[in-house]
């Protein structure tokens, strides 16, 4: 049987705190922040879980990955039954997700993801990935707009597919997908804008 989780203790103060905070990591890349206002919905991280129930509403459509729940379902239903109850979120397909919670290890096919429009190029895809943490994994030089020095980071063990999209987007900009890497309570985003290279 599934059970309500408590989400925020102070619903409003906390998720506009979460929110302050992503807004920070999303225009400082490769900046880490710490959620630290809720333990997440398992299978989710806290991070993961805090920026969907931040971000995210009635009007947003949601994925989560069933690669998320080790094979089986029952988390993730149970995560998704919390966070339709308290943000209301619409479930979607990956390829139709405003955002989406994916493995690390995962590999995705980029082209079939939504990148925006000339003319509405922030209607793309949030990629939110489970970190395995960030001083394991490849390292990368990261720099572009919002990186006063270029700084050397480590995302994870990722996939060959996320890998090679950071180094080299199939999107052309303004068209592209915003990454949020989330371990337990930290999160680190990575912009379109941003120019990744492999040290």
């Amino acid at each position: 049987m599934q059970q309500i989780e408590t989400g925020f203790s102070h619903s409003v103060h906390n998720a506009q705190h979460c929110f302050r905070q992503i807004l920070k990591a999303l225009s400082e890349p490769g900046h880490q922040v710490e959620l630290d206002k809720h333990q997440g919905f398992a299978p989710l991280n806290a991070a993961a879980s805090q920026v969907i129930m931040s971000l995210c509403d009635q009007q947003t459509t949601v994925y989560l990955s069933p690669a998320l729940g080790d094979s089986t379902t029952s988390n993730i239903e149970q995560a998704w039954h919390n966070l339709s109850f308290h943000n209301g979120v619409m479930a979607a397909t990956l390829n139709q997700a405003d955002f989406a919670v994916v493995s690390a290890s995962e590999n995705l096919n980029f082209r079939q993801l939504k990148a925006g429009s000339d003319e509405s190029p922030e209607h793309s895809l949030s990629l939110i990935v489970q970190s395995t943490g960030f001083n394991q994994g490849p390292r990368f030089r990261l720099s572009g707009p919002g990186v006063k020095q270029p700084r050397e980071i480590q995302l994870g063990e990722l996939s060959d597919s996320i890998i090679n999209y950071l180094l080299k987007p199939c999107h052309r900009y303004p068209l592209g997908i915003d990454f949020m890497f989330c371990h337990q309570q930290s999160l680190l985003a990575i912009s379109r804008t941003s120019k990744l290279e492999l040290i």
